[in-house]
């Protein structure tokens, strides 16, 4: 089953769309017009719970291999599991049943706009809770799988990949093994960058991160400015985008991971990204080795944890959203908070000296006091402000 997903602005285009539509058949939902006048009035009942949304049309299309075919019950059985499944379980809806393509498949045109409290169906990850949901009814229905498109974007494990992989796992169940066979650095990468951009980051903030955690990025560009293409290094193992899958590709990071990519605004960063890269941590490279501990059976063991100022550091990089900054405007910016909150000259030192970037103990004087100046310098000019507006009076 392959599952399309959009959101819109009018229920009346999409509603007249799927009522047009050649044998087109209303077959569920909980509204009581028949017609595409009649429930885009209906529809109306929730915009007026939420009249400052926008977007708050939900279309979702579900449709089967050629070979497949389902009834109306069970179409509207499949429908209302996948609405519950994406948040939609106190929200107007109707399921239209389409026969003008060789492929069995519905639509459903549904309100984001919940009925119990007026507010939107949290829309996170929904493309990924999407493909979720539709495996798992494939499994419940045994109907005929399909690739979701996370599948189809990446490039899978050679076959004596999957071979030794087997054979690992069966030596470590028999005991000649101590740990549990580890998957392929292509495919731990290829996690990991999908990791890193669940929350559609910029391309920086992705290159990042992907520094952070111990990944090496390459990327080239034409003379014209034009992209060359995007490359990783892990563990000593290089891999073109093209060799991940075409969503690891840096137009695939763009189109299918929804990375955000403005060359004027993220050129220079990447540039800078590129020259001096962020350096990994050392939580962050715990979490890399550790990934897969959780599908394991092996007795989780001792991790070495990081020491109370390495912690507060990493906290207050996430608190303080400067995780995408340079090391320097970073640790300025985490100077800068901690003097607003009078926290002790040693207390900071110690906590800049257990950050991303060694400093000697010159360097962390001098940085601070780079960072009074200018908290003072800021204060002054406020206080100046109201001086030449009495003045100008």
């Amino acid at each position: 089953m392959i599952g399309n997903q959009t959101k819109g602005r009018g229920f009346r285009g999409l509603l007249d769309y799927l009522q047009s539509q050649e044998d087109a058949k209303l077959i569920g939902g909980n509204m009581g017009g028949n017609n595409a006048i009649a429930l885009a009035r209906e529809f109306k009942i929730s915009r007026q719970l939420n009249p400052e949304a926008d977007r708050v049309v939900y279309h979702a299309s579900l449709s089967l291999p050629d070979n497949e075919r389902l009834d109306d019950e069970t179409w509207n059985e499949i429908a209302n599991r996948y609405l519950e499944e994406m948040g939609f379980d106190s929200n107007q809806y109707v399921v239209y049943r389409h026969h003008n393509t060789q492929h069995d498949h519905i639509h459903i045109c549904a309100s984001r706009i919940r009925l119990d409290n007026g507010k939107i169906v949290h829309d996170s990850w929904d493309y990924k809770r999407s493909e979720t949901t539709i495996r798992q009814i494939e499994r419940d229905y045994q109907l005929q799988p399909t690739l979701g498109s996370h599948e189809k974007l990446s490039r899978n494990p050679s076959i004596g990949q999957q071979r030794r992989l087997e054979r690992e796992q069966q030596e470590y169940l028999k005991g000649d093994r101590p740990t549990p066979q580890e998957p392929p650095i292509k495919q731990q990468l290829q996690e990991l960058i999908d990791r890193a951009t669940a929350d559609s980051p910029t391309m920086p903030q992705l290159i990042e991160r992907l520094q952070i955690q111990g990944v090496k990025v390459r990327h080239g560009t034409t003379r014209n400015g034009k992209s060359k293409g995007i490359s990783y290094s892990m563990k000593d193992q290089q891999f073109s985008g093209t060799t991940l899958g075409a969503s690891y590709t840096f137009p695939g990071l763009q189109k299918h991971k929804r990375v955000d990519y403005q060359p004027k605004r993220d050129d220079h960063r990447i540039i800078s990204l590129l020259l001096n890269p962020a350096k990994p941590t050392q939580q962050l490279s715990q979490i890399q080795l550790n990934q897969h501990q959780e599908h394991s059976q092996e007795q989780p063991q001792a991790k070495p944890e990081l020491n109370p100022w390495q912690q507060r550091y990493q906290q207050l990089s996430l608190a303080l959203t400067a995780t995408a900054l340079s090391a320097d405007d970073r640790d300025k910016k985490i100077i800068s908070h901690l003097l607003e909150q009078e926290e002790p000259t040693e207390d900071i030192k110690e906590t800049i000296k257990h950050g991303s970037i060694p400093r000697t103990q010159a360097e962390l004087e001098e940085l601070l006091d780079l960072v009074i100046d200018e908290l003072e310098e800021e204060l002054e000019q406020q206080l100046e402000q109201p001086r030449r507006r009495g003045l100008s009076r």
